[in-house]
């Protein structure tokens, strides 16, 4: 039996053009207070963050986030175990292209990337790990990350799946002790945190690792290679100072973390606009990165906007969200876009063919359902 597929993307367009409309927050139809403008965005996510309750995406343990000092202690490890690997010099791209390509070749939209970032961060979520922990970091991302938080069509098997990877790695975590030495990947970091936390736990946590290392990179990833080949930005000649526009634009246009949701933790105002203890507020960001007032020709894919950004599109700019809450591996998923962008877009030459029109929106912003063919030719053959 599958579960409702249908994408999300209408109501984000039909948000947007509220939004461009409004004189600043306004509610949506279910009653959530919908931000679409910076100054307001930064009001909730920063200037007034005490006035919500915490949050955290990656860090919490089902709605509930961990205390603010578990919080730091988990990102400072994270970032300390993404800085010790040198991922760009171990990674054979061509190998993971070849091992996403279906029998045909083609690299399948909303899954191929989180398959190439998946092998990308191996030695990240688990180095020098026990087989079985690796395996169950392989079907969990099948099973959910891509079956459910990408496409949104998990069937009963996958919900069924879900449960019992979980309750794998409670199982293979409860066996580890913690590393007397530095951490080494995120299984360490899980293992590490100091809190009576069990296995269950430590193993929900280090899905949502999986989840922000693996997940949101790999959309990204297949975004970036998808609107580059389109758009001419493959080939010998491409350089890495356009990649990096090309990766800014295309979390501007396309933001995978599309929306950032906060849960009032006390009566106050918004821009004049009274919001209530209890309830939700809703910060487009795919509307902050195409209002009509901030950016020119916002829907337009244009790099080359990147090259003097307005300090009232740098203020727009939330592909990460802002304050507390903010992913603390930003900097590194962007030097892992910029790294596969340009050696795919580089060496590789690429058809696009896609069987819809429109993004596929759920959990994430995926695109399109399709296909992308990449054929790795030498220099000389870019100039026949």
């Amino acid at each position: 039996m599958f579960l409702d597929r249908q994408s999300l993307w209408h109501h984000l367009r039909r948000w947007e053009n509220l939004a461009a409309d409004a004189d600043g927050p306004f509610r949506l139809r279910f009653g959530t207070l919908f931000v679409a403008d910076a100054d307001a965005a930064r009001d909730v996510l920063v200037d007034s963050a005490d006035k919500y309750l915490p949050q955290s995406g990656f860090f919490r343990l089902g709605p509930t986030p961990l205390s603010q000092t578990l919080r730091a202690e988990a990102s400072r490890e994270l970032l300390k175990v993404l800085a010790r690997n040198d991922l760009r010099a171990s990674f054979d791209i061509g190998s993971a292209i070849r091992e996403a390509g279906d029998s045909r070749g083609r690299l399948r939209h909303q899954r191929w990337g989180v398959q190439v970032v998946r092998r990308y961060f191996a030695p990240v979520v688990a180095h020098r790990r026990h087989r079985e922990i690796n395996s169950l970091v392989d079907a969990y991302v099948t099973s959910s990350i891509i079956a459910d938080d990408i496409v949104g069509h998990a069937v009963r098997r996958s919900h069924r799946s879900v449960p019992i990877v979980r309750a794998g790695f409670a199982e293979e975590l409860g066996r580890l002790p913690a590393q007397g030495a530095d951490a080494q990947d995120l299984v360490d970091v899980v293992l590490r945190l100091h809190r009576e936390l069990s296995p269950a736990d430590r193993a929900q946590l280090l899905q949502r690792l999986v989840l922000s290392t693996v997940g949101f990179t790999g959309v990204t990833l297949e975004w970036m290679v998808l609107l580059g080949v389109q758009h001419g930005y493959n080939g010998p000649a491409v350089r890495p100072e356009q990649v990096r526009s090309l990766v800014m634009e295309t979390l501007r246009l396309y933001p995978t973390a599309w929306r950032l949701a906060r849960v009032a933790a006390t009566d106050h105002e918004i821009a004049g606009v009274p919001v209530h203890e209890g309830e939700h507020v809703l910060i487009g960001t795919h509307a902050l990165h195409r209002s009509a007032a901030v950016w020119d020709e916002p829907l337009d894919f244009r790099p080359t906007r990147w090259e003097k950004p307005t300090d009232d599109q740098r203020r727009s700019y939330l592909p990460f969200g802002k304050g507390e809450g903010m992913c603390p591996a930003n900097g590194f998923a962007i030097k892992a876009l910029e790294h596969l962008g340009y050696l795919i877009l580089r060496n590789y030459r690429g058809e696009v063919r896609l069987r819809r029109r429109k993004p596929h929106v759920r959990t994430l912003l995926a695109p399109p359902a399709g296909w992308t063919r990449l054929t790795r030719e030498s220099q000389s053959d870019w100039q026949d």
